[in-house]
């Protein structure tokens, strides 16, 4: 089994890797946590999922042909931090802090790890460059850490490969036709904004089951909701054509396994003068603007704009030109949809998972996270230039929209660990 991971990058991780060198392209994952183990084992089980996984033990360094590659490095430590807090610590500051921070590739890893220690609850955060991960990656390595934690012995994975490698395309081979690149990496100091906030498991199925009745599904009415609210409360996107983009996971539809890396696309759906349509009209546009996204076909294509943009050259700034142009969504919808796994690991239960948590990039942009724990759903927004207000518009929307009985669910639900739900500061 070959567990060292060198190769080129595929085409959405090359775009990615050109991506961050306009602006960071980080995200974050929070778990809270019931429970606490000691530092000691968290150390522990932070180096048994890096030998699980070849790709955190990688930095990305430049060939010969100024192509990307991913390099395996030996003794390739993984950032780790702790910090002991009261209970009521909004630990949305601790993913400010890790987003504002800038991801050396050249050097790796390309994760940090944060454990926000409570008196009896415990706060796991991890960001991750968006060059080797996606969101469900993270959720995964949350899922073993814990799994590790409690003392169970972790499989390793064999080299990850790319999607482009999965669907049996060839290779990134530049032809030299310019002098080698120097990047010139951004180093704009970033402050981004962090809230959080989570419907009760009651208005959760509630919501899911209108949407069924509906004809759509909950990440429809996610959408629906953040388009509404954003009009309402941002008056310069009032009249005017709105694009949502929301990743789409590929792992199913290329039968992957869990090991960590980068699969996803992402598609935009626009929203012009639908001012007038209901909310649920509006979660069926939404749902309809995805319609063959997850399929074999739809990655290939996908796969084949960015590999005819960044493959066969490597001229890193005429890349980098064209790429300024691109992803320019007002809202960015990222959606994990359920946690897929048992959340009991012995004396620690993972409470609740949010995100993910991305920086766009560009400034304005509001990124809606989403994802189910315990049948409860957990909304996050990440921005530069935030909303003030949104989340709690969006959950007001979604509550009116399934019936549901305000007085039952608030902007702050208590919950067993400990912690809370924290605004926008």
């Amino acid at each position: 089994m070959k567990t060292t991971q060198d190769r080129t990058l595929g085409a959405f991780e090359k775009t990615f890797w050109l991506l961050d060198q306009i602006d960071s392209k980080d995200f974050a994952l929070a778990a809270e946590i019931t429970g606490t183990a000691t530092v000691e084992k968290w150390n522990l089980a932070i180096s048994a999922v890096q030998r699980r996984h070849p790709n955190l033990s990688v930095r990305i360094v430049m060939d010969e042909f100024s192509r990307p590659v991913k390099q395996h490095t030996d003794k390739l430590p993984i950032p780790f931090r702790v910090i002991h807090v009261d209970a009521d610590y909004c630990w949305e500051q601790e993913v400010e802090k890790e987003l504002a921070q800038r991801f050396n590739t050249a050097e790796g890893p390309l994760i940090r790890v944060v454990l926000v220690q409570k008196p009896d609850s415990t706060v796991l955060i991890i960001a991750a460059n968006h060059t080797l991960a996606d969101g469900t990656s993270v959720s995964y390595l949350i899922r073993d850490l814990l799994k590790a934690v409690n003392g169970t012995e972790l499989e390793k994975f064999e080299n990850q490969l790319s999607n482009d490698q999965t669907l049996g395309l060839p290779d990134d081979e530049p032809v030299q036709t310019v002098p080698k690149n120097e990047l010139g990496i951004s180093q704009r100091m970033v402050s981004p904004k962090v809230s959080s906030l989570r419907l009760s498991a009651a208005a959760t199925d509630r919501l899911r089951n209108r949407a069924r009745e509906e004809n759509t599904t909950v990440h429809g009415a996610i959408c629906a909701a953040a388009i509404m609210a954003s009009r309402k409360m941002r008056s310069e996107w009032s009249e005017v054509k709105m694009e949502l983009i929301s990743p789409i996971c590929t792992r199913g539809v290329l039968n992957l396994d869990d090991n960590f890396g980068l699969s996803i696309t992402t598609h935009p759906v626009f929203f012009e003068n639908e001012q007038a349509l209901s909310f649920w009209e509006l979660a069926r546009l939404a749902k309809t603007g995805l319609e063959g996204t997850s399929t074999v076909a739809h990655v290939r294509n996908y796969l084949g704009f960015f590999r005819e943009l960044t493959f066969g050259h490597n001229d890193i700034q005429k890349m980098l030109e064209i790429l300024k142009g691109a992803f320019n969504h007002q809202i960015m919808v990222t959606n994990l949809v359920n946690v897929k796994y048992d959340t009991d690991f012995g004396p620690l239960k993972l409470h609740a998972l949010y995100g993910p948590m991305v920086r766009s990039g560009k400034g304005m942009e509001q990124t809606i996270g989403a994802v189910s724990t315990n049948g409860s759903l957990g909304l996050t927004n990440t921005s530069d230039t935030p909303i003030s207000g949104l989340l709690e518009e969006i959950e007001y929307i979604l509550l009116q929209a399934s019936k549901v009985d305000l007085s039952n669910s608030g902007n702050f639900q208590s919950n067993n660990n400990g912690g809370q739900s924290c605004s926008l500061r």
